[in-house]
């Protein structure tokens, strides 16, 4: 239960975190650059954290010097806001940092999560390989997870071996619910996102649509 609630928080990202709306995208980038010069680790991560709901060039530039900062824990903000971002931008950084021995081992599963995130085939292959030499149980589950997400049929054949010979119950179901999503016969998170925004859109849609009928019923209701 508690390597499903660690994957849980990877994959879905920190939970409780104030998200500072009320200011402008440009007011949050200045504070943000002003953090990342800091000599602190903690105020550049934190600084990191102003980015979340910004979507912009100058913000993404920020993210990114964050994935190569010196401190592992501004590295981890970094590819956690860049996953839930679904930066697709910060794809080859990655990879490349997923291939590097000198990577810790933490930064490299929280890279296999935002990869899952992201959903960008090109980070399929990186996290077989990364897959075939994890030795712990969260690192597996994290990775066979992340291949479902990203639904490439190319990674088939791991998953269908980790089903058969992990010696993780969980890790296996982990697996078969990866090859369940790549062939279709279940929603990965990414298609549960787009159905549950398609949603919000149509409500609106409906309820214009059910004030025109009660406006069709009042008027047929005068014409009578």
């Amino acid at each position: 239960m508690q390597q499903q609630n660690m994957l849980s928080t990877l994959m879905n990202g920190p939970t409780g975190m104030q998200r500072p709306d009320s200011k402008s995208a440009d007011e949050l980038i200045t504070e943000a650059k002003k953090g990342m010069a800091d000599v602190d680790p903690r105020v550049r991560a934190e600084a990191l954290d102003k980015l979340r709901d910004v979507s912009d060039p100058k913000a993404r530039g920020l993210l990114m010097q964050g994935l190569v900062d010196q401190d592992i824990r501004v590295r981890i903000r970094a590819i956690d806001i860049l996953g839930a971002q679904q930066n697709t931008a910060a794809v080859p950084l990655m990879t490349q940092q997923l291939f590097l021995r000198d990577t810790p081992a933490v930064v490299k599963v929280h890279i296999v999560a935002a990869l899952g995130r992201i959903g960008d085939s090109r980070g399929t292959l990186p996290i077989i390989s990364f897959l075939k030499e994890a030795d712990d149980a969260r690192s597996r589950g994290t990775a066979v997870f992340a291949l479902g997400e990203i639904g490439d049929p190319r990674a088939n054949d791991i998953l269908i071996q980790t089903v058969t010979n992990d010696k993780s119950a969980m890790v296996r179901k982990l697996a078969q619910e990866s090859l369940e999503k790549i062939d279709g016969e279940l929603p990965t998170a990414h298609s549960q996102q787009i159905a549950a925004e398609r949603l919000k859109q149509m409500i609106p849609t409906d309820q214009r649509l059910s004030k025109m009928r009660q406006m069709d019923q009042e008027l047929h209701k005068l014409g009578q």
